[in-house]
């Protein structure tokens, strides 16, 4: 399994490549991209140069789900991962089916792969089986949701098709029911007591009382499920928490099922944060590889919860 970071900062490509790193990705705001923390656009050229000279890959998330509205703009885009792509730009992640139909021009195929984003979300393998079909995607980055269990079906039919498959690092990325079709982290569907800082996501800083406002259901008769409905959101996002389906025990099964890709994504963390991020998912890669090399599965699966149960989130 290989661990892909993500950079907001050409300074961050070294250190990160000392702490683990074997790919890279990054967004630009001057694209349509899903989530806060950006590289400058006009950093991407040498970007590319010098992720290529540690010989890593790069990636750029173009997973906005929403399409730009206007022919023209449609193809400002175009033109723009086309330049990319002449680049070396390795490949792109990409969510939105509109973008995902001029990425996959058969007329005009793309050099660079094209990856799935999480944001849309891949939930069974007739959904993996549609997309793959009709854009040649090279990996699938699985939704957070998934455990081992329900992914299973999508991760034997990509071992038999050659997709690659990803999975988020459990330890350091927010809400496991975050994907591109959740939307309440907009104040159009509630209002917090206490505004959220920049980038984060629903349940940080919630505090319990403080989800005050539902907006209103799109059927009246069912008006009077909204009392129901703040209750239940209330417990997920503030002093209930929200269950973690992506633990130590969902990692190693992930781990085993031979995913090959294991990605951190916080874009918004500090340089320093980041490396020591990538380093401490590095260790936990070590760990996984060596029990699983030393021990019965099942043994080596229990002794992995056992060490992961140590590590407090200290430093993070």
């Amino acid at each position: 399994m290989k661990i892909v970071s993500c950079f907001s900062d050409l300074k961050e490509l070294e250190p990160l490549t000392g702490a683990g790193a074997q790919e890279f990705y990054t967004a630009v705001s001057t694209l349509p991209a899903f989530g806060p923390g950006f590289l400058p656009g006009a950093a991407l050229k040498p970007a590319i140069k010098r992720v290529h000279a540690l010989g890593k890959k790069i990636i750029l998330a173009v997973n906005a789900i929403y399409a730009p509205a206007t022919v023209k703009k449609r193809a400002a885009i175009m033109e723009r991962i086309r330049k990319l792509d002449d680049l070396g730009m390795d490949a792109f992640i990409v969510s939105n089916p509109y973008l995902i139909g001029m990425f996959s021009d058969r007329a005009r195929p793309l050099r660079a792969k094209l990856h799935l984003s999480s944001v849309q979300p891949v939930f069974n393998s007739l959904t993996a089986a549609f997309f793959a079909g009709r854009s040649g995607f090279s990996r699938v980055i699985l939704p957070n949701q998934l455990t081992p269990y329900e992914a299973r079906g999508i991760l034997a039919f990509c071992g038999e098709r050659g997709i690659e498959t990803e999975i988020f690092d459990y330890r350091f990325f927010g809400c496991p029911f975050v994907n591109g079709r959740c939307q309440l982290h907009r104040p159009d569907y509630y209002t917090l007591s206490s505004a959220l800082p920049e980038g984060s996501l629903c349940r940080i800083n919630a505090k319990p009382g403080g989800l005050v406002k539902i907006g209103s259901l799109e059927t009246p008769a069912r008006a009077g499920e909204l009392p129901g409905l703040v209750k239940r959101l209330t417990f997920r996002l503030t002093r209930g928490r929200a269950p973690r389906l992506a633990n130590a025990a969902a990692f190693f099964d992930f781990f085993r099922s031979g995913v090959q890709y294991f990605k951190y994504g916080t874009r918004l963390d500090p340089p320093e944060i980041k490396v020591r991020k990538v380093r401490a998912l590095r260790s936990m890669l070590d760990l996984a590889e060596g029990l699983s090399s030393s021990l019965p599965q099942d043994e080596a699966r229990r002794a992995f919860i056992k060490e992961m149960d140590k590590w407090d989130g200290s430093g993070f």
